[in-house]
Order: structure tokens, then sequence, then C-alpha cells
């Protein structure tokens, strides 16, 4: 997001800019060159326009470089001339792009991990990783580690849409067919309908829908603004609010702890020690509710505690949890372990979601029985109960 700001210098002159960034990190960051804030305020045009002309690549893409990169290595070839042979083989615009700006800044004395950075097509982690990995020298492990960190997140982010794409497609269909309802059919039909006080109560009901939809059809388009708007603010809500959900409160924590375990322990296997990596993690973690204990374990390490006793301290990771960062710790494999707890829970948010697809169809397909049978009972049947009347010419409802 980015933010408008006008601030008085310690001269007194008053400075305009614009800051990409969090609001907090940007005060901050203002304060700290002894700047008083006279106003600020989202820049909404840059920012929509940022995110429309941002582009990332993928997780499979990621995976799918990061392992030929590696394998090319292994012929001997350095990672320059790696990293121009891909960009000859590569048919993505994104990547081959990147892949023409890495090869320049390789040649004009660039460090990989500035090269990559450079491109602002690839995730923090490449290059927190890189900046170690390049010190190390033993690339073709980090490049190993980057392949099956994204190829992990890739079929974890397929599964989640071949999850969602049944329910997504059913609810649209629903939501067709009541407007298609409410515009074309009721109207031709409503004549037909016996709307009396002491009628239907499903016919009313039914009636007075229809002309709420074609009333006020443009209520419907707030309806996915407020989705928006109340998962942005559970997002950054605490965690019992997302542990209060049924299905997809444990869902969201297993899905945070496997992205966390993952990350961590692809950065600690590449030399970072286990305060950077939170710190790193803290810092663009997608899970706000789980970046605040992020924050709290910090506070405890730096009291003294070690990584498995300040997890311990914090009831919401399980117990489980700091019994295998203890053996991780006591053994010298934290970042093996780590990748265990990883995997873990990313079966565990596979198995989640197939229980969450086996009660999402079902429901679905119950719910639209009953809404074709509030259909039948609301028209056809209080139609068929007034034939007599319609056929004797007695229309009087």
């Amino acid at each position: 997001m980015y933010y408008k700001y006008s601030v008085l210098s310690e001269t007194g002159n008053e400075i305009r800019g614009i800051e990409e960034g969090s609001l907090p990190k940007i005060k901050q960051k203002l304060k700290e060159k002894n700047y008083y804030i006279l106003a600020i305020e989202t820049d909404l045009v840059k920012s929509i326009t940022s995110l429309l002309a941002k582009k990332r690549l993928k997780s499979q893409s990621l995976a799918t470089f990061f392992e030929d990169l590696r394998n090319m290595l292994k012929t001997g070839i350095s990672v320059k001339e790696a990293i121009i042979a891909l960009e000859e083989d590569s048919v993505e615009p994104v990547l081959t792009e990147a892949l023409t700006i890495i090869a320049e800044d390789l040649t004009n004395g660039f460090s990989l991990a500035s090269a990559f950075g450079r491109t602002k097509v690839f995730p923090w982690q490449v290059l927190s990783v890189l900046k170690v990995g390049e010190k190390s020298g033993d690339l073709e492990r980090i490049f190993k580690d980057l392949s099956l960190y994204y190829s992990r997140e890739a079929n974890f982010t397929r599964s989640l849409k071949n999850a969602v794409i049944y329910p997504l497609i059913i609810f649209c269909m629903l939501i067709g067919v009541m407007f298609y309802v409410s515009f074309k059919v009721i109207p031709h039909l409503e004549v037909l309908l016996p709307i009396k006080t002491n009628s239907y109560f499903a016919t009313r009901l039914l009636l007075f829908f229809c002309h709420f939809l074609r009333n006020f059809w443009f209520v419907c388009l707030l309806f996915p603004v407020a989705i928006v708007l109340i998962y942005s603010k559970v997002k950054k809500g605490s965690t019992s609010l997302y542990h209060r959900i049924p299905l997809l409160g444990a869902l969201a924590k297993d899905t945070a702890l496997s992205s966390l375990f993952s990350n961590l322990s692809v950065l600690t296997r590449n030399g970072i020690n286990i305060v950077d990596a939170l710190s790193l993690v803290e810092e663009t973690f997608y899970y706000q509710f789980l970046a605040e204990r992020i924050r709290r374990l910090k506070d405890f390490i730096s009291s003294g505690l070690s990584f498995w006793q300040a997890v311990e301290k914090d009831k919401f990771f399980p117990k489980a949890v700091s019994y295998s960062i203890r053996k991780g710790e006591e053994m010298g494999l934290l970042d093996e372990y780590l990748e265990r707890l990883a995997a873990v829970y990313f079966d565990r948010v596979s198995r989640r979601i197939g229980v969450i697809l086996n009660f999402v169809q079902p429901a679905l397909l119950l719910f639209c029985a009953g809404i074709l049978l509030f259909i039948v009972s609301a028209f056809i049947i209080p139609v068929y109960s007034n034939l007599s009347n319609i056929a004797g010419g007695n229309i009087n409802f």
C-alpha cells in the first residue's frame, strides 16, 4: 500500500512524498528522521496502479526454475551461464524478462542476491536465502531447498483451488438462477399467483425476494466488498476469533504453522540464525495473527530462552511442536525437524481440506434441493390449486 504524507523538517520546511509499506512502519520511519507529521493518507490511485502492474512468479514456475538452475550447476557451468541458458529456453514472459535483468546485472558486477532483487518478481525468501548462500558457496543446496519449498507451496495452492472450484461454480449458478427467475420468470407469471393476506407464506416470501432483487439489485454488489472487508478484519484480528470458526479456524491455524515452519526450515538450513529467521518471517508473513506470536517468541529468546522453551511458553503452539523443536536443537538438526513439522501440518491441511470438501458438496446439494422445494411450494402448488378459477375464467385474487 502506498501513502502520501506531508511533514515538517527540523528547519521548518514542509516536505511531501509517497512511501510504500505499512502505515505504522512509515510513521516510525518519518519520526526517526525527526519529521513532524502533518498529514498522511492512503494513495489509492498509486496503490491500485502498483497492484495491477505488479508481477510475481507463480510457485510452480519458481519450483521448476530453481530445479532447472540446480541441475545446470551440476553440469559444471557457472550461475551466469546457467541464467543465460535458461533465458533462452524460457517461454514465460515475466521470467524471461527477469533472467535478462539478472544476466546483465551479473555481467556488471552485481551480487546474485542484488541481481535477483532488482527484478522485483522474486519473493523475499529467495532474496534472504541467496544473501547467505553466496557466502557459503553451496548454491546447489540452496536451489534444491527453494525448489522443494515452492513445489510444496504449489501443491498446496493447487489442492486449495481444486477444493473451492466446485462450490464456487455451484454458488455462481445459484446466483444466476435467482436473478433469472426474479427478472424473467416471476414478472410474467405473477398474475397467476394467488396473492392474499392468507395465501401461502412461501409465495409471499418468494415475491418479496424477487421484488427486492429487481428494485435493489445493486445492493448485491456490496456483498463481495463486505466479505473482503470482513476477511481483512479477521485476518488482522486475534487468534481467538479465528479459532471460533468451525473447521475453517483449525484449517487457518494449520496452514499458518505449515508455512511458518517451512520458511524457518529453509532459512535456518542456509545459515540464518533463528532470531533473524523469525524477524524475516514476521516482516512479510501473510497470517497477521501468527506474526503476533512470532514477536512473542523473539522476546522470549531475547530474554535467554532457547527456541523450544519459547515455543513451550506460548500455549498457542501444540506440545508436539515444542517436543520436536527441542529434539532438533539438542541434535543440531533444527532445520530438519522444522521441515518435518512443516510436512506434518501440510498433510493435516490437505486432510482438512478433504473433510471440508466432503461436507460442502452434500451441503450444496441439499441447499439446491431446498431452493427447488421452496420454488415448488411457493409457485407451482399455489398455481395448481388455483387452476379451477383460471379454467373458469374467474381470476380474482
